[in-house]
């Protein structure tokens, strides 16, 4: 059958080809996202993603890993996977119309309810996973403050002023904050599996319902640490929340203390790719904590 365009390699149409058992009749480059992501139709019409590292050491495997452990450990719908490597990761394309909506938020927030009534005795994971392309720790903790301080908000302020993009003076007011954390986070009554990368465009829907999750970075942690995001976006009403706390309660203080603490972590990996625009909420947060 003749390959109308693609982009894809001899290699990795082959290795398509080989995990599908379907031959490429076409394929196209998916702009943006930390991968180098193709959109291939196979010959019996069905699709798939085929996401490509972009440089040396992106460990792509490991969002595949995270995709297979969430299918095999619980009820989250995930893309069905066909091949897990390094050298590329090949999954179902969800056929979607859009991402999370007013529409479709009860039924996401019930399905991370339940995602997240699934628990271990430590903070923590069994192996590192990527977040926005880069490696995020996830070693073991039986206490959830001491993991988020060293885990996620130091480590990523480290790497943001290696980087050149975080002042030295930014950064030691983040340790001054490292080190009174316990005085704003409580300790959650037990570790929560999180999908980890909770956002506007990782849901993705059909007709108002949800399809699928995708691009996970899997951990237990403090289940309100799964809304890190929020803080940022306007996609998460307060429908949304007021269904996933009639299935899991929301701690006093989520709002007003702990989400935007979280949400340095995600403020910190877009300063530390070069979005220094960011610097000012940063600060903002800093400021009002310390």
């Amino acid at each position: 059958m003749q390959v109308v365009s693609n982009p894809l390699s001899a290699k990795i149409t082959e290795l398509v080809e080989k995990s599908t058992r379907r031959l490429v009749v076409s394929a196209v480059t998916l702009a943006g996202g930390a991968f180098d992501t193709k959109h291939v139709i196979l010959s019996d019409g069905s699709q798939v993603v085929v996401k490509l590292p972009k440089q040396n050491g992106q460990n792509l495997a490991i969002e595949g890993k995270s995709v297979d452990y969430l299918s095999a450990h619980t009820s989250l719908p995930q893309p069905k996977v066909f091949y897990i490597g390094d050298d590329a990761f090949i999954h179902e394309f969800i056929l979607a119309d859009g991402v999370l909506t007013f529409s479709s938020e009860p039924q996401a927030a019930q399905m991370l309810a339940e995602l997240h009534k699934n628990t271990s005795s430590d903070f923590g994971f069994d192996f590192d996973t990527v977040y926005q392309g880069n490696i995020q720790p996830n070693k073991k903790s039986k206490k959830w403050v001491p993991f988020f301080t060293e885990n996620r908000l130091l480590f990523v302020a480290k790497q943001a002023m290696n980087a050149g993009y975080l002042p030295v003076e930014v950064g030691k007011k983040i340790e001054q904050l490292a080190g009174k954390l316990s005085k704003y986070i409580d300790e959650p009554a037990k570790p929560c599996l999180i999908h980890g990368d909770i956002n506007s465009s990782t849901i993705l829907c059909y007709k108002g319902a949800v399809k699928s999750f995708v691009d996970p970075a899997v951990c237990f942690a403090d289940n309100e640490y799964e809304f890190i995001h929020t803080g940022k976006q306007s996609s998460f009403s307060k429908k949304f929340f007021n269904i996933y706390n009639d299935h899991m309660p929301l701690r006093v203080g989520f709002f007003e203390v702990r989400l935007p603490i979280y949400n340095l972590y995600p403020l910190l990996c877009d300063i530390r790719a070069g979005k220094t625009q960011e610097m000012d909420i940063v600060l903002q947060t800093l400021n009002r904590f310390l």
